[in-house]
């Protein structure tokens, strides 16, 4: 009896680890899925798409792109460093701390000092209402590249993916 016991016991065990890791089977790990090329091509293609550009226009405008968000991206870089060595070092006095917030703070506004510089160096290639076109794109596929990569996220309509009014269908 206590045999039998042991083994159903077993089997349950063995069935509710299946159960729970049938979910993760899907998604392994998708960090180690992700390909910075693929989707540095799809942020432009649906960019492209969503902002009406001409293959003329992105094709200057891209290169301009990528290069102000490889700038912020290194400008991010330095800040996170700067945030782990908070997590790193448990001896940081007051003065640090303060240091280290100073220098977040800078870097945040030199990169959108850099962001700024570069909306300017776009205007040379797209007018101000495809600038602006673009830049919504870009917070639209943000949104969506997050709800692809966390499949368990709610994807209810938001400010981003609602539909846009129209004049008949305001109150």
């Amino acid at each position: 009896m206590k045999r039998f016991v042991l083994f159903i016991t077993t089997m349950l065990v063995c069935f509710c680890v299946n159960a729970q890791n049938q979910g993760f089977g899907r998604i392994q790990n998708p960090r180690t899925e992700f390909n910075p090329e693929l989707y540095t091509k799809r942020m432009n293609e649906f960019v492209a798409n969503e902002a009406h550009l001409t293959e003329a226009e992105s094709a200057k405008f891209f290169p301009l792109l990528n290069e102000m968000q490889n700038k912020q991206r290194q400008l991010g870089r330095q800040q996170r460093e700067i945030m782990m060595k908070a997590f790193r070092n448990t001896n940081i006095s007051e003065d640090d701390y303060e240091q280290m917030v100073m220098r977040v703070t800078s870097l945040e506004i030199e990169s959108r000092k850099v962001e700024q510089t570069y909306y300017k160096k776009f205007h040379s290639v797209l007018s101000w209402k495809k600038i602006y076109a673009v830049r919504v794109a870009l917070a639209r596929f943000q949104v969506e590249a997050l709800n692809q990569f966390q499949p368990g996220r709610n994807t209810t309509p938001n400010r981003w993916t609602a539909p846009r009014w129209n004049g008949n269908n305001r109150k």
